[in-house]
């Protein structure tokens, strides 16, 4: 009974996702940052806004150099992007570009001294910076998945002035 009822769910959300416009898209990334976005498109069809949460500095840059220390982990990353797509050829593929910003919580660690010990200072490190993005998204003619590869960077203003790090994945949407 629970197999049927999800069947049933799934093809009511694939009849409804096909036949109207999509203005949402629900997606997960793997990569820099990995996790979880939501992305609403304009009513222009050209823009969209995205807004990402995830884990960053988990496959780039889990030990790095930053303001006098080390990352030795990852941290956590938000940040909002707008964005503007083209239909390449057919109405299946779209590359899409974007700007934004991005904050970061991160831990950083430095050599310190107590009572003539080495040892390593933990620092909590809260970023502010600007963020890029460029992909390519193929969406399904059957379905309302579509799946994507991106390529991005991060540059942080605040409070180490022009930190690099860059970004990028592969992820899947619904499109809804």
């Amino acid at each position: 009974m629970k197999k049927q009822v999800l069947v049933l769910l799934l093809f009511a959300v694939s009849f409804v996702a096909k036949s109207q416009n999509k203005d949402w898209a629900l997606g997960a990334k793997i990569g820099e940052p990995s996790g979880i976005s939501i992305r609403n498109y304009l009513r222009n069809d050209r823009n969209a806004l995205e807004l990402n949460l995830g884990i960053y500095g988990g496959i780039w840059g889990v030990k790095g150099s930053y303001k006098g220390g080390n990352f030795d982990g990852s941290g956590i990353a938000v940040s909002g992007l707008y964005l503007w797509h083209n239909q390449m050829g057919s109405s299946r593929f779209k590359n899409y570009y974007g700007f934004g910003g991005q904050i970061t919580s991160r831990k950083y660690y430095v050599d310190d001294t107590f009572n003539g010990q080495a040892y390593k200072k933990e620092i909590p490190a809260t970023g502010l910076g600007g963020v890029g993005s460029a992909g390519l998204e193929y969406f399904s003619p059957d379905s309302p998945l579509s799946v994507f590869l991106e390529v991005g960077a991060y540059v942080e203003l605040v409070p180490s002035v022009f930190y690099f790090h860059p970004q990028g994945g592969i992820g899947a949407r619904l499109n809804f």
